[in-house]
C-alpha cells in the first residue's frame, strides 16, 4: 500500500487507454487502481470521492449480497459455507482490485469495482453501485453500470 495516500488523495494520470491511477479505500484501507477509458477527470475523481462516500447502509448491503454470493457459489461447488459473525467480515476474504469508471453518460457517480475473492478466484466478484442503490453484486461480468438491472437475475445477489 502507498503508506502517503489519504482519502482525498486521487492520483490520475492520462495513458494510452484512457485515465490510469491510484485511489485510496477507506472501506479497505488500501489503495486501488482505478481506470477510465472513456470518462474525464472530473467523472473520474467524482466516482472516486463516491467510493469513500458509501453510506453505511449500502456497504451493510454490498456485504450482505456478497456473503450470499461467497454461500452460493460455495453450495454449488460442494465447499463448506464460510460462517461470518457479521455481514462486514465477508470484507476480509476480498480485495478491490480496480474501480472501473465509466462513460459519463450521466452525472450521477458509480461505483463499479472487480474485486478478488477467497471463495472464487477465477471470476472474483464484481460491485456497481449507482449514487446510494446497489445494483449487481457477483461474479466479475464486467456489467454496464447505466444498464437496467432486474433484481434476482441468477447470479445478480444485489
Amino acid at each position: 500500500m502507498t503508506q502517503h495516500m489519504s482519502q482525498e488523495d486521487i492520483r490520475l494520470t492520462e495513458g494510452e487507454d484512457g485515465l490510469e491511477g491510484k485511489v485510496y479505500s477507506a472501506l479497505f484501507d488500501q489503495v486501488v487502481t482505478l481506470f477510465a477509458a472513456d470518462a474525464d477527470l472530473v467523472f473520474a475523481r467524482r466516482c472516486a470521492v463516491h467510493l469513500n462516500q458509501l453510506s453505511d447502509e449500502v456497504v451493510e448491503h454490498l456485504c450482505r449480497s456478497t456473503v450470499h454470493y461467497c454461500d452460493a457459489f460455495l453450495s454449488e461447488v460442494g465447499e463448506p459455507l464460510i460462517e461470518f459473525a457479521a455481514p462486514r467480515d465477508v470484507l476480509k476474504l476480498v480485495t478491490p482490485q480496480v474501480l472501473i469508471v465509466p462513460c459519463p453518460e450521466k452525472q450521477t457517480p458509480v461505483v463499479h469495482l472487480e474485486l478478488e475473492c477467497d471463495w472464487e478466484p477465477e471470476h472474483g466478484l464484481e460491485w456497481v453501485v449507482r449514487e446510494d442503490k446497489v445494483l449487481y453484486v457477483g461474479p466479475f461480468n464486467d456489467e454496464d453500470p447505466w444498464g437496467s438491472f432486474t433484481p434476482k437475475n441468477v447470479w445478480n445477489f444485489a
